[in-house]
């Protein structure tokens, strides 16, 4: 068993980088981050481009997920789609 009394206390944060991503475009756009669909896509002139990140309500409510491909994405005017 490891004594961690001995070691140096500090303060970690964590954030989830792949909707922190998505959720500064929403912010940027005047969207609700948690309501709004969006997703940031490497390069939304190519269909086979992947997804980099995704809103949680886009990732709840279209199964769109980090790893989906820019084909995936239905067409819906309420989804906006973006470039990093």
């Amino acid at each position: 068993m490891i004594d961690y009394s001995q070691f140096q206390r500090k303060n970690i944060l964590c954030v989830d980088m792949k909707s922190f991503y998505a959720s500064v475009s929403a912010v940027t756009m005047g969207l609700n981050p948690l309501t709004s669909y969006l997703a940031v896509v490497g390069n939304t002139e190519r269909q086979e481009s992947e997804v980099l990140a995704a809103s949680p309500a886009h990732k709840k409510d279209f199964g769109i997920k980090t790893g989906s491909r820019l084909f995936e994405i239905l067409e819906d005017p309420r989804i906006h789609i973006v470039n990093p």
